[in-house]
């Protein structure tokens, strides 16, 4: 039996993103391993069958202490479980667990789920400091997995992967049974519903949103702004906080199952800089929603303009609020066949079946592979 170490950098990710993979590895009889700081999801991933290994990570810094301890915790982790394969998920674990697999010899597939905030900025010492370190780390990578083009293209013309090794896949895809339409019906909310599901951190476009919400409303009083989702960035919370006094925005809190909150939706919105795929876009437009969102790799593949949703000029408030506005001009008729495109857009191209099983032939191709070494 193959034991199969997945390393993440947190629970909600593996468990809304990944859980088929690591269900359909369990089936073909893999012995599966996962390591991700501890969270609320952890114990239903290990209802899978697949044994937790906790190892703490700070995602978003880069403090050499703490770095050099995630590395030594890592370093002991590959020591216990022993793994013949590893899958890799996000910036760090990407880059450390990829040099500790590369110095061991353990066969390593990464997925890049985005760029991130520091490669956006190429110029940056600390961007020169990430190139330098995937360029190490995913040197002996057995593949390497991009969600959009335009990051494939990135990794392979600024040298840090090779040809051979890089592969293309939707994103994460989405679990179309799970994310379908529902029966919540237009007449039981007045007015038109907007939903920012993600991150509250200014990349994104939660400023973006909070300008198009104050001019829109302005001119169609009934519209509701709503904002799902936990602060990445405490600095936003003061200025989201202001828009919901002014009255011009409605802050939901935290979801532990988004459909709850967009059955109430007319459109999910999400104007990020940046995406490897939006998820949250995947789950919208499968659940029939219309979308609108940045005309961004990571995003603009989920939306035909004018077709499922409406694309708006990144970092642009004013864009984004043209675009609320085409929406709102919109017949409730018009609406619904918008989002009947979108679910169909996604059952045809994001299907996380297709995903998973795009997984599965390069785990089975580098297992016969590595035996034919032997």
């Amino acid at each position: 039996m193959s034991r199969v170490l997945i390393v993440g950098n947190n629970d909600g990710g593996l468990f809304f993103f990944r859980i088929e993979l690591l269900e359909k590895l369990e089936q073909e009889g893999f012995e599966v391993h996962f390591t991700v700081p501890y969270g609320d999801k952890v114990e239903e991933i290990k209802q899978t069958g697949a044994q937790y290994h906790e190892v703490e990570i700070d995602r978003r810094g880069m403090n050499p202490r703490k770095d050099l301890k995630l590395i030594c915790a890592y370093r002991k982790l590959l020591k216990e479980v022993s793994p013949d394969l590893i899958l890799t998920y996000t910036i760090k674990p990407n880059i450390y667990i990829g040099i500790l697999a590369r110095l061991k010899k353990i066969p390593c597939i990464a997925t890049v789920t985005g760029l991130g905030s520091a490669l956006q900025n190429e110029s940056g010492r600390k961007a020169k400091l990430i190139k330098k370190m995937y360029q190490n780390s995913l040197k002996r990578a057995k593949a390497v997995f991009f969600q959009n083009q335009a990051n494939k293209d990135f990794f392979l013309s600024e040298k840090l992967v090779e040809k051979a090794q890089a592969r293309l896949v939707n994103g994460s895809g989405v679990n179309t049974e799970k994310f379908s339409p529902q029966t919540v019906q237009a007449e039981e909310h007045s007015g038109t519903n907007f939903l920012f599901i993600a991150r509250i951190m200014r990349e994104k476009g939660i400023f973006e949103y909070m300008q198009a919400a104050k001019e829109v409303k302005s001119k169609y009083p009934d519209t509701k702004f709503q904002i799902l989702g936990f602060f990445d960035e405490n600095s936003v919370k003061l200025e989201i906080e202001k828009g919901v006094e002014a009255g011009y925005l409605e802050y939901l809190g935290v979801s532990g199952d988004t459909r709850r909150e967009m059955a109430h939706a007319d459109c999910i919105v999400l104007p990020s800089y940046h995406e490897g795929m939006s998820n949250v876009l995947l789950e919208g437009a499968a659940s029939g929603l219309p979308l609108i969102a940045s005309d961004v790799p990571g995003c603009k593949e989920v939306i035909e303009d004018g077709q499922t949703g409406f694309l708006c000029n990144a970092q642009d408030g004013k864009s984004l609020a043209g675009a609320m506005k085409r929406f709102l001009c919109l017949s409730i008729e018009q609406r619904k066949i918008m989002g009947q495109l979108g679910r169909q857009k996604i059952q045809r191209e994001f299907d996380r079946k297709s995903v998973v099983e795009k997984y599965m032939q390069e785990i089975y191709s580098l297992i016969l592979t590595e035996k034919d070494k032997d």
